[in-house]
């Protein structure tokens, strides 16, 4: 296993102001108001109809609110937020282009090349320290895994000799996610524009254990989500599958049995084994674990995922 993985440039959207948490609550799915310096939460960002407009981390840091997600994101996000900011006392602001970002399996592989990650790094937490005069940004992001973490540094420095393990990292290529994929689908992390979009509802993707708080008080989108919740149930299901043989289909790949279709694969990634692991919007006749199919003469098995 690699010591990291080069990321890039994160969406990343600060909420700053006396008023950041009230904000941030009134537009994620999770409980944030009393969120803390220290702390994150895994949560959704709906639009008023309830539908996914993200996904991502909140960090809570001294004086702001960080929201982390998949790249490409912050032209839309950001005039979402500052829609919903009326008289409150709260600031919304792109910090994208300033970082870039490392993926790291775990807090020791991390400390290798950032002296000063706590090991371990403790869930839904994030830390700010200063090494070598800059500023570092850890969180505990589970992306590929229940240990990794994401190291967010200035993009200003992060490509200079400052670092030299650092700069050999981040400077390597980050458009493709091979090395990593497989990782982040077996651990179940969907990504915002592959595995979803904002026709999705959230509930759809199977994480709302881990998203969505039943208990707070009102949110934007928040009527769909306790009417689904209500119903108990939902059309279509993201899904994580074992597909035969290690041959990459075109993604995202129509998946059509008998004539019809019933889902679509959005990930895919080569097993060392030899097998695929896949995720896939699947509807309701065929998302239960333990469904086979064949899928381009290939055996698909859907997998339970990890609450």
């Amino acid at each position: 296993m690699s010591t990291g993985y080069a990321i890039g440039r994160l969406t990343i959207i600060e909420i700053s102001g006396a008023d950041r948490n009230k904000i941030a609550n009134n537009l994620c799915t999770q409980d944030l108001r009393t969120l803390a310096d220290g702390q994150t939460a895994e949560t959704f960002v709906l639009d008023v109809k309830g539908r996914t407009l993200s996904h991502g981390i909140v960090c809570g840091w001294k004086d702001s609110l960080w929201f982390v997600s998949a790249p490409g994101q912050a032209e839309r996000l950001v005039p979402h937020f500052d829609r919903y900011i009326i008289r409150e006392d709260a600031v919304i602001a792109d910090r994208s282009a300033e970082f870039t970002a490392a993926l790291f399996p775990n807090a020791k592989s991390a400390s290798q090349i950032l002296p000063g990650v706590p090991d371990p790094m403790p869930a839904h937490s994030c830390i700010e320290y200063t090494l070598q005069g800059a500023s570092i940004r850890c969180l505990h992001a589970p992306w590929i895994g229940n240990e990794s973490l994401l190291a967010i540094v200035p993009a200003s420095v992060a490509l200079t000799g400052w670092l030299p393990e650092l700069r050999a990292l981040v400077s390597s290529d980050t458009s493709h996610r091979s090395d990593w994929e497989l990782q982040r689908i077996e651990a179940f992390w969907p990504w915002a524009g592959i595995d979803f979009d904002d026709k999705n509802l959230p509930q759809e993707l199977s994480i709302d254990k881990r998203t969505i708080s039943f208990k707070k008080g009102c949110y934007l989108g928040q009527e769909t989500v306790a009417r689904l919740d209500a119903l108990g149930q939902v059309q279509k299901r993201l899904v994580k599958l074992r597909i035969q043989g290690s041959d990459r289909l075109p993604i995202p790949y129509a998946m059509v049995l008998e004539g019809k279709e019933v889902g679509s694969i959005t990930s895919m990634a080569s097993m060392p084994e030899g097998d695929s692991m896949a995720l896939g919007m699947l509807r309701r006749s065929h998302f239960q674990p333990g469904t086979e199919m064949l899928i381009d003469g290939r055996v698909a098995t859907v997998l339970r995922v990890p609450e």
